[in-house]
């Protein structure tokens, strides 16, 4: 296994492990990471963000939902469903993570997929 993952691995708990591999387990999810890593400062609707990444607005709706509730995503206004509006602003815990989690995983896609192996084992 790769240095920088062992290393990485071992830097999560239970509750952040679980958050990295529903983020690693879902294109969708991964899409927003690396969008909203590339545009902080952006503030979308789940139906705009889904125009931006290629994917249904339904699915979209669902995975912004949870990355708000694993504390990546900030929702700012309950507007219902496809137009509540969200803006990246992690937990303090989560932004060394998603940090250390985009700068592993640019590397390549077997990096994501020894990544989900070494988070799994552990």
């Amino acid at each position: 296994m790769n240095r920088k993952i062992a290393k990485f691995v071992k830097s999560l708990n239970e509750k952040t492990k679980a958050v990295v591999l529903e983020i690693l387990e879902s294109p969708t999810k991964w899409n927003l990471i690396q969008f909203y890593k590339d545009n902080p400062f952006s503030i979308h609707t789940p139906r705009g963000l889904a125009n931006i990444i290629g994917r249904k607005p339904s699915a979209v709706s669902k995975e912004v939902e949870c990355l708000a509730r694993a504390g990546v995503l900030k929702k700012i206004s309950e507007n219902g469903d496809l137009s509540a509006i969200y803006s990246y602003d992690p937990e303090k815990a989560m932004v060394k993570i998603i940090d250390s989690l985009v700068g592993l995983c640019s590397e390549s896609r077997e990096t994501i997929k020894e990544l989900i192996e070494a988070i799994k084992k552990s």
